[in-house]
């Protein structure tokens, strides 16, 4: 069952059951009044009779001139005055009644009028009953009452039919009423239900071609009611799933040009080793200086491969690893860093400037010494011979700041963004002559995103290039958890 029909079923049960309800309850305290107004009506009527009775029996004592009459003069006299009451539409039966139910006087023959009296003898009762004939329906009264000497019951029987066919007729109106309203109100709220439920039919229509893929599909989330949050939160799921797809695709499409990259960049040092190897391998004579050179261009592609597999190894692994940081000092970082590289920029004809706060940063500490070797490195390659490079790290407010500087090559703005892509060379040959894979800053870029930092590359063709790292500032843990 859809929701709208739940909807309109449930709604029209309690609508009709709500009506049904009050309408029940109007038509009781209706029907109890006219009934209370009938009972008022034949209790009156028969205090009347009553009390002619009485008038009548005193009327007929002082007559003869006695104190009190005897009670068969009583009931002599109260049966003569009951027989001249003429009987009418309302009144269509009268009984007087001796203390052992006894008809002194009844207009009816047999008395049916005595049948199931019910209640105290010296209360008035009085009880509703049905007639043989179709609608017919009767009021029987009894009182007591005190005649002289004799105690006796009045009992009248009085027509109600016309009031029980009123009261039939307007349950009936009612029943009628309570059915068309029921109708009308059934097509009001279809319809209301139809116009509320739009919106939530065009969200399921949407959300259908969202999950054919149609990842652009946008809701018009107008208003402010449930169905609008609904339509923004469904836009704003439709996006994230887009921008999903698309980041999916992205590496999708980087994962086959970083494979297709791989395969090249270890095709070429290969193919080099492969040939001089077989230079040397084949029988003929060689000079020293064939075979020197030979051997030194099979070690340099062979330590060419062995960079680029362990960058390649780090860079996977990095993604995947569980990485603890702790707090470190970085002054002591960079001094083990910046002695690591003392022979090779000795061996390039470099100094190495470094100026270090005493600040703290929670780092793994030796990725934390392949990212500063690394952009040393990368700064080293681009350096002409006699040049300078300066190592610097800082704090500025809750951050701690690293820069490192070249004075070297530089690199072209329209290549910054991309520099940090696994294998990206601004410039593939002196890249390669210098040993590089394109490896390095791409591994750096992910060393960085692990200790929660940003790096940012400013570069001028021909000035050289500023590195500058932002991590957050670490406190230096106490004493004696530093010597644990």
């Amino acid at each position: 069952m859809r929701l709208w029909q739940k909807i309109f079923l449930t709604t029209l049960a309690l609508m009709v059951l709500s009506t049904t309800l009050v309408s029940s309850l109007l038509l009781k305290s209706s029907r109890d009044a006219l009934w209370q107004r009938e009972y008022q009506r034949a209790v009156s009527q028969q205090q009347y009779l009553a009390g002619m009775l009485r008038a009548g029996v005193v009327s007929h004592r002082l007559q003869l001139g006695t104190v009190q009459l005897e009670e068969e003069d009583a009931r002599q006299a109260a049966a003569q005055i009951l027989a001249r009451q003429a009987m009418d539409d309302y009144l269509i039966a009268l009984a007087l009644l001796d203390p052992g139910d006894q008809p002194i006087y009844s207009s009816q023959e047999p008395p049916e009028i005595l049948d199931g009296r019910t209640g105290d003898a010296s209360d008035t009762v009085y009880r509703l009953r049905p007639g043989v004939g179709e609608g017919q329906w009767f009021l029987d009264v009894s009182m007591p009452l005190t005649l002289e000497s004799l105690q006796c019951r009045l009992t009248a029987v009085y027509d109600v039919s016309d009031l029980q066919r009123q009261l039939t007729a307007q349950a009936e109106r009612t029943v009628l009423l309570c059915l068309a309203s029921s109708l009308i109100g059934a097509g009001v709220l279809l319809a209301l239900v139809w116009f509320l439920l739009r919106p939530l039919a065009a969200l399921d229509r949407s959300a259908r071609r969202v999950a054919e893929g149609r990842y652009d599909e946008r809701l018009d989330d107008s208003g402010s009611d449930e169905l609008a949050g609904l339509a923004r939160d469904m836009n704003a799921m439709a996006g994230a799933v887009q921008d999903r797809v698309e980041q999916l695709e992205r590496v999708a499409e980087d994962r086959k040009a970083f494979i297709g990259n791989l395969a090249h960049e270890m095709k070429t040092p290969l193919t080099s080793i492969l040939g001089f190897a077989d230079l040397l391998y084949l029988p003929k004579e060689l000079d020293e200086g064939d075979r020197v050179e030979y051997a030194r261009v099979i070690s340099e592609e062979a330590k060419r491969l062995r960079s680029l597999s362990g960058k390649l190894l780090e860079l996977i692994t990095l993604g995947s690893a569980n990485i603890e940081l702790a707090p470190a000092p970085l002054r002591e970082v960079v001094e083990e860093v910046a002695v690591s590289l003392r022979p090779v920029l000795e061996q390039s004809g470099l100094t190495l400037g470094q100026v270090c706060s005493n600040v703290w940063v929670d780092m793994d500490r030796e990725l934390f010494k392949s990212l500063l070797y690394n952009l040393l490195d990368n700064g080293r390659k681009a350096s002409e011979r006699g040049g300078r490079l300066d190592l610097a790290a800082r704090a500025e407010g809750d951050a701690a700041v690293i820069l490192v500087r070249d004075y070297g090559r530089g690199i072209p703005q329209a290549e910054i963004n991309k520099i940090t892509q696994p294998f990206y060379m601004v410039d593939k040959s002196r890249a390669r002559k210098a040993g590089g894979a394109g490896l390095g800053l791409a591994l750096c870029r992910e060393i960085v995103e692990v200790h929660l930092g940003t790096m940012e590359i400013q570069s001028i063709v021909g000035e050289g290039t500023l590195i500058r790292l932002t991590f957050p500032l670490s406190t230096p843990p106490e004493e004696g958890e530093a010597h644990a």
